[in-house]
């Protein structure tokens, strides 16, 4: 693409398994020998990077997902030319503000002051341009208090903050951004957004990486999906997340039970209010769980659990099953199938949670089948609170006067008669 603020075409990128160099001489000669068979693989090599192409127009947010390992930061690293492609082409037009590792060029002995100086020149920006943003620069990282503190002093908070501050004063043409937001707490977060958001406005590129899904939900214009350094997908975020759950699907229990349990479970679904399948709800939402059940044994009393479970720290949000709730469901037989239904809201705030599945005979304690990660679901939106339901209250504020309601006239007994 002509107009493009980043074009990267066919990149490949390559890695030795546990290498090390004793001496210059056999680092020289390990990269003549890359050069020679930059196009094939080597013994204990393997490829981070497949075949990688895409392209991000200014004022565009591209982001890229994908399990761990997938290629990300290596695909940022040559973005921002700390690496270079052993094929194919990266193109990105500076300058480059790369917030890839806030406060690598920091000096932990030097103060903060001296550290935005020094932080910047690597960045390019002039001292006449430093001199002019400084102010700028304190108060967006909120350390003014420890500006003059040496920075191995700081909190790991403090440490982003300045090191997102400076990258942000460095007027870029192209951002590129890899889990820094991690770091630090909601308002931080929240700033740091914005202020991405208004350099789009001003037509710069950005390059998002993380793991937050519902932050490149909200952010990202397109999504890449890298799996085992090959592309899997380059297109809409929703869809982009889709991709990016099925390429962290991993062989489970569901998958063995015919030989080891006698219960096979496929056709897992999420079905929103439309009736189609969907990766992603809004907080409340009304959804169906859905699966069916082969059987490799005879079940007299079949029960299906449901659990639900936030990925963030897998603590159990919820947990049930058709037992429980009083639904008997019909004997089967060998070679018997069912397809079982759950119907509820998604009363949680937004985050990521798995949904869990199992299938066994009520009065046993054996599974046919179990699965708690049968099925993961991005729960998106703005959260205006915080905890780990989400009760949808209304609020009703009245205005009352100042001055204290009038009281009614008292009832009074009149005692007759001598004391």
């Amino acid at each position: 693409m002509a107009d493009a603020a980043i074009s990267v075409q066919g990149v490949y990128k390559k890695f030795r398994r546990g290498e090390q160099f004793d001496s210059v001489r056999d680092l020289v000669a390990a990269r003549l020998l890359r050069r020679r068979s930059a196009a094939a693989l080597r013994r204990a090599e393997f490829w981070a990077l497949r075949d990688v192409s895409f392209d991000v127009r200014p004022g565009e947010s591209l982001g890229i997902i994908g399990p761990n390992g997938a290629g990300k930061s290596t695909m940022l690293k040559i973005l921002a030319g700390i690496m270079r492609p052993d094929r194919g082409r990266s193109r990105v037009q500076g300058p480059v503000s790369p917030l890839i590792e806030l406060g690598a060029g920091f000096h932990g002995d030097l103060t903060g002051r001296e550290n935005i100086y020094l932080n910047a020149s690597i960045l390019g920006m002039s001292r006449r341009t430093v001199v002019r943003r400084f102010d700028e620069i304190v108060e967006f990282a909120g350390i003014g208090d420890f500006l003059d503190t040496p920075v191995k002093r700081y909190s790991s908070g403090m440490y982003a903050r300045l090191g997102f501050s400076i990258a942000a004063h460095a007027e870029p043409r192209t951002l590129l951004v890899d889990e820094v937001l991690s770091v630090g707490d909601r308002v931080f977060r929240s700033r740091c957004m914005d202020r991405m958001r208004a350099f789009l406005k001003q037509g710069v590129a950005v390059v998002f990486v993380s793991h937050d899904l519902g932050a490149v939900t909200k952010f990202c214009d397109r999504t890449l999906v890298l799996t085992k350094g090959s592309p899997l997908s380059c297109g809409s975020t929703a869809e982009a997340v889709q991709q990016y759950y099925a390429a962290c699907a991993e062989p489970t229990e569901l998958e063995d039970s015919k030989s080891a349990a006698g219960a096979v479970v496929s056709d897992i679904q999420l079905v929103g209010a439309g009736g189609e399948p969907v990766s992603s709800v809004q907080p409340g939402e009304r959804v169906r769980f859905q699966f069916r059940v082969a059987f490799d044994t005879d079940l007299p009393r079949p029960s299906y659990g449901l659990s639900l479970i936030r990925v963030a720290d897998h603590l159990t949000l919820y947990e049930t099953s058709s037992t429980r709730l009083g639904v008997g469901a019909p004997a089967v037989r060998r070679g018997d199938s069912q397809l079982v239904q759950y119907d509820f809201q998604m009363n949680v705030p937004p985050g990521e949670y798995a949904i869990g599945l199992h299938v066994r005979d009520r009065d046993g304690l054996t599974y046919a089948a179990s699965e708690v990660f049968a099925l993961l679901v991005l729960v998106e939106g703005r959260s205006a609170a915080s905890g780990i339901v989400h009760i949808d209250p209304n609020v009703d504020i009245t205005a009352q006067s100042a001055q204290p309601p009038a009281k009614g006239p008292l009832s009074t007994v009149e005692c007759r008669g001598d004391i």
